[in-house]
C-alpha cells in the first residue's frame, strides 16, 4: 500500500505529496485520450471535438463519482458533521457508478451541442472505459480502498496499520489494537483490474468488427454489470442493503439488464458498415489551398517585378554608357 507515490519540496516550504490514486487517474486518462483520437478518427469522428468531450467527461465524472460516494456514506464518512470533507477528494472517496453517470451526461451534452454521432461516439468511448477503470483500480489498491472480505485463500493480501481495511477490522473487533496489519482480505481491486484489462482487449477487438452501431456500448454495460454483480460479493467496504446484497448489486444488475435489452434490440436492426475515417471539411481545405496559391502567386509576381526592375536598370546603365562614349567621340 502506497497512498502517496512521491513528494516534491516546495520553494516556500513544505512538500507536495502526489496521491497514488490521482497519479493513476491522470495516467489512465492521458492514455485513453491518445487512443480516443486514433479510434475516433477511424470511426469518422472529429478528434478536436473528442478532446473537448474527454475533458468535460473527466470533470463531470469526478463530480458524479464524488457526489455518489458522499450520498452513500453521508454519516459513515463524517460528511454530516464536517461538510468541508465533501471536497477533500485527496482523502479518497469516488464511486464508479456515479462517475459513469456523470460521464454519460457529459457525453450526451457534447453530442447534442457539437454534432457528434451518438452511437459511434458511445462505441468508441465504451471501448476505452475499461482501460481507464483499470488504472483507477490500481490507484484503489495503492491507496487501500475498495478492499475485500477476510479470506484464507492464496490470493489474500494484508494491509498495514491505518489502512481502510485495518480500521474496518479494528472497528468490527476482528483484530486487536496492537495489530500491525489487517487480516488477509480478497484483493478485489486487483480482481477488477484484471477483468478490466481483459475486457478492454475484447471490446477493442470487437470495435472494428461490430455489425451495428451501439453494440460495443451495450456490450460494455452488459459485461461490466455482470462482473460487478459477481465481484461485489467479495467486497467488504460497502454496507449490505437486503440480505447479502448491497446497493451496488442492484445498480450492477440494473446496468446489465439494460445492456442486455439494448444489445438484443440491435440484432433486429439492419447491419451498418463502419463509417469512413474522418477528414477535415473540404471547405477548409479549399480555402487553405487558395490562400497558399495566392501567397505563391504573389511571391512569383514580386520576383518577376524584381527581375523586370533589374533588367530596366541594366538597360538604363547601358544607355548612359553609350551616350557617354558618343559625347567623348
Amino acid at each position: 500500500m502506497h497512498p502517496y507515490l512521491f513528494e516534491i519540496p516546495l520553494p516556500w516550504g513544505g512538500t507536495y505529496r502526489a496521491a497514488s490514486y490521482g497519479v493513476m487517474i491522470v495516467i489512465g486518462f492521458l492514455l485513453c485520450l491518445w487512443l480516443l483520437r486514433r479510434r475516433g478518427r477511424r470511426m469518422g469522428l472529429n478528434p478536436l471535438v473528442l478532446y473537448d468531450m474527454a475533458i468535460l467527461i473527466l470533470l463531470c465524472g469526478i463530480v458524479g463519482a464524488r457526489l455518489f460516494y458522499v450520498i452513500d456514506n453521508w454519516q459513515s464518512g463524517g460528511f454530516d458533521k464536517d461538510p468541508w470533507l465533501i471536497i477533500r477528494i485527496d482523502k479518497g472517496g469516488l464511486a464508479f457508478f456515479g462517475g459513469l453517470a456523470g460521464g454519460i451526461g457529459a457525453l450526451w451534452y457534447m453530442v447534442k451541442t457539437r454534432g457528434l454521432s451518438l452511437l459511434p461516439t458511445l462505441d468508441v468511448g465504451a471501448s476505452l472505459v475499461p482501460l481507464g477503470h483499470a488504472f483507477g483500480r490500481m490507484g484503489c489498491f495503492l491507496f487501500g480502498c475498495c478492499y475485500g472480505k477476510v479470506t484464507d485463500a492464496w490470493t489474500g493480501v494484508c494491509f498495514p496499520r491505518g489502512s481502510p481495511a485495518y480500521l474496518h477490522q479494528l472497528a468490527e473487533k476482528q483484530i486487536r489494537a496492537d495489530a500491525t496489519r489487517s487480516l488477509p482480505v480478497h484483493p478485489t481491486q486487483l480482481y477488477e483490474l484484471t477483468f478490466n484489462l481483459f475486457f478492454f482487449g475484447l471490446l477493442s477487438w470487437l470495435l472494428w468488427r461490430r455489425r451495428r452501431p451501439g453494440q460495443i456500448a451495450w456490450a460494455y454495460l452488459t459485461g461490466y454489470g455482470c462482473w460487478r454483480f459477481f465481484n461485489e460479493f467479495f467486497r467488504d467496504d460497502t454496507g449490505e442493503l437486503v440480505g447479502p446484497f448491497t446497493i451496488f448489486h442492484l445498480i450492477a444488475a440494473g446496468t446489465a439488464i439494460v445492456g442486455i435489452a439494448l444489445l438484443i434490440r440491435t440484432f433486429h436492426q439492419e447491419p451498418v458498415p463502419l463509417p469512413e475515417p474522418w477528414q477535415p471539411p473540404p471547405e477548409k481545405d479549399e480555402k487553405e489551398k487558395s490562400r497558399k496559391n495566392g501567397e505563391t502567386q504573389g511571391q512569383d509576381e514580386e520576383q518577376k517585378q524584381g527581375q523586370g526592375k533589374k533588367k530596366q536598370g541594366k538597360k538604363g546603365r547601358e544607355k548612359k554608357t553609350d551616350a557617354a562614349q558618343e559625347s567623348s567621340d
